[in-house]
């Protein structure tokens, strides 16, 4: 296989960017697209004008980032913050861009989780600057573990990050591409629920046909081939209308006493 660290063809950095100001939208947007270059994966930006709006796409999909206006038309970027937080198991980092200033809502909003605040009018620069920082903050928070010689340890699982190979119970498992791909992704934000869209883009670089059974088939494949069953300690189970989660038997069952 090839360096999955080196190729980045494919690979999306899924960005919402909501704000009731279409002219704001469509300058944000530009602004983080002029930075792509930059990005370790490609952008892929969707713009909301409404909280309705985005918690509906949300629902549906998964963003890595999402740059939050706070006066939207049917409620604020605070309530949304805490949408977020409640509704996903690990949220997308988020990054206010607003009008306000002061010292308290700065305070509010980093309280209510932001990674990040910054005032309008704003300095495309430092917009992208900010955003870097943010992803790079984020993707050093979800990586696989302690990589210790880029090796990955999940109970029985082991992933050889520079080799791109899976062993269980120190047996390597022989994977296609597509396959690998799919269950570095499944770790890499272990007991998170993927939708079908982020996954396709994230594996075959290429958004989902409605009445595709590609991914279905890997998840089978994988699931088979690395035993992610009860039987050993997983659950890798479909979220109804939206995608995939794997998941460790014991954290399902801690979360499952917690609720």
């Amino acid at each position: 296989m090839e360096s999955l660290g080196n190729d980045t063809e494919g690979q999306v950095m899924r960005i919402a960017v909501v704000d009731d100001d279409k002219i704001a939208l469509e300058h944000i947007a530009r602004t983080l697209e002029a930075n792509s270059l930059d990005m370790e994966r490609r952008p892929d930006i969707q713009s909301f004008g409404t909280a309705k709006d985005f918690t509906r796409a949300a629902v549906r999909d998964t963003f890595d980032l999402v740059v939050l206006d706070w006066q939207l038309p049917d409620g604020d970027g605070i309530t949304l913050l805490g949408w977020m937080k409640s509704f996903f198991e690990m949220p997308p980092a988020v990054i206010m861009l607003t009008n306000r200033q002061a010292e308290a809502d700065v305070v509010e909003a980093l309280s209510a989780g932001a990674e990040d605040f910054i005032s309008k009018p704003y300095r495309p620069k430092e917009l992208q600057a900010r955003v870097m920082a943010v992803l790079r903050r984020k993707n050093a928070h979800t990586s696989l573990g302690n990589k210790a010689g880029g090796v990955i340890q999940h109970g029985n699982i082991q992933i050889d990050l520079g080799r791109e190979a899976i062993f269980v119970n120190s047996a390597e498992i022989k994977l296609t591409r597509q396959e690998y791909r799919l269950a570095y992704q499944l770790f890499s934000q272990l007991g998170c629920p993927l939708s079908r869209s982020y996954l396709y883009e994230y594996v075959w670089g290429r958004a989902d046909h409605p009445n595709s059974r590609t991914l279905d088939v890997h998840i089978y494949r994988v699931r088979k081939k690395l035993g992610l069953t009860a039987e050993y300690g997983w659950n890798l189970v479909s979220v109804y209308g939206y995608g995939y989660r794997l998941q460790a038997q014991g954290d399902e069952e801690a979360e499952s006493v917690a609720g």
